[in-house]
């Protein structure tokens, strides 16, 4: 068995990839800036989140990264000794402004250093998987985004630089000599939240950092009305991450024929039954409204504070999106019960008090 090289070790998806494959009996090595005690409890977390043994976190390798050094800093004779499958999930994920230069140093520089550091010592027999984002189409989109390799487009064109870099990133990997000989998969997710079955999340990204928001006001003046713009069949692209990585641990051995797979849900969650679930469990009332209905009837000053303050996620609530995407492990959609599972475990254990 090829020997799992995960990079990104104390992300939220790295962590939690390297659980499964230590609880399937993988041999790992985890490449993060971390040092390896934080890594490993990171690890641990995961693992327990995912219904594994912790002590299984005490198997892993782990090695220093530096993104912007060469050949990542890495003692590479002993991380590529074998044929490897290398996970590049190390990314820099923020929706806030002023941030582009470092998101272009991690995302794209970044990445392009550690697939020329993956070309210049990987074995024979090794692959590359790409961890993306299905959101990398921006706001030009026409029916189901297509799994194929994207062309440029300006930083405009995208709701914030964090999708602008992971396109530019993923151009640079197309034009690859990985791609020309076919050792290289692109999995995009979705919108990343916790498990399915416990509602447990290791992240405040995405959907929690809105939850955080709402909880702010909600608990300091509770039972306001706040409309937020949607477009009228706005959704989310929900994916747990046990779901998530019970679809990413076949791409080890996959056919490489298809270099892109959209790791997403057939169904998705729309935005009016979030904030159904929402208003069930924090005190608040959360009302998706139109452009035409703000217009006909403006924010109060609470409501434009709150859109304010939630402006970076809530850009999500005003498109419809479709992905293309491959049955490969039938996994379950979020349903209304998964939903509450979710935001309810984060209302009663992740907010900050």
């Amino acid at each position: 068995m090829n020997v799992q090289v995960i990079d990104g070790a104390n992300g939220f998806v790295g962590s939690h990839l390297i659980g499964a494959l230590l609880a399937r009996g993988d041999e790992v090595i985890a490449l993060a800036r971390a040092s390896a005690e934080v890594v490993r409890r990171r690890v641990a977390d995961a693992l327990l989140c995912l219904g594994f043994a912790e002590s299984l976190a005490g198997r892993l390798r782990v090695r220093r990264l530096a993104l912007n050094e060469p050949d990542l800093g890495l003692p590479v004779a002993e991380v590529f000794d074998e044929p490897c499958t290398y996970w590049h999930t190390a990314a820099l994920v923020t929706f806030f402004p002023r941030r582009e230069e470092e998101l272009m140093n991690v995302n794209v520089a970044g990445s392009a250093n550690v697939l020329a550091t993956y070309e210049r010592w990987a074995r024979p027999g090794s692959r590359y998987i790409h961890i993306g984002t299905a959101y990398q189409c921006g706001l030009d989109t026409e029916g189901p985004v297509p799994e194929d390799w994207p062309a440029h487009a300006p930083p405009d064109r995208f709701r914030n630089f964090y999708e602008y870099s992971k396109r530019e990133a993923e151009i640079a990997l197309a034009r690859s000599r990985s791609v020309q000989e076919g050792a290289v998969l692109t999995a995009r997710l979705g919108v990343m939240v916790g498990h399915s079955h416990t509602g447990r999340a290791l992240t405040d990204y995405g959907l929690y950092d809105f939850l955080r928001v709402m909880a702010f006001f909600a608990r300091r003046t509770p039972g306001e009305r706040v409309r937020l713009p949607c477009h009228p069949d706005a959704n989310l692209h929900l994916t747990p991450i046990d779901t998530t990585v019970s679809r990413l641990l076949p791409l080890a051995a996959a056919d490489l024929d298809r270099p892109i797979v959209h790791v997403v849900n057939g169904g998705t969650v729309p935005v009016r039954e979030l904030f159904e679930v929402i208003n069930a469990r924090l005190p608040i009332e959360l009302v998706p409204a139109t452009p035409e209905q703000i217009r006909e009837e403006p924010f109060t000053r609470f409501e434009a504070v709150v859109n304010m303050r939630a402006k970076y996620t809530a850009t999500y609530f005003r498109h419809h999106y479709d992905f293309e995407w491959r049955d490969l492990a039938a996994p379950p959609a979020v349903t209304p019960e998964v939903l509450d599972r979710l935001v309810s475990w984060y209302v009663r254990e992740g907010l900050p008090e």
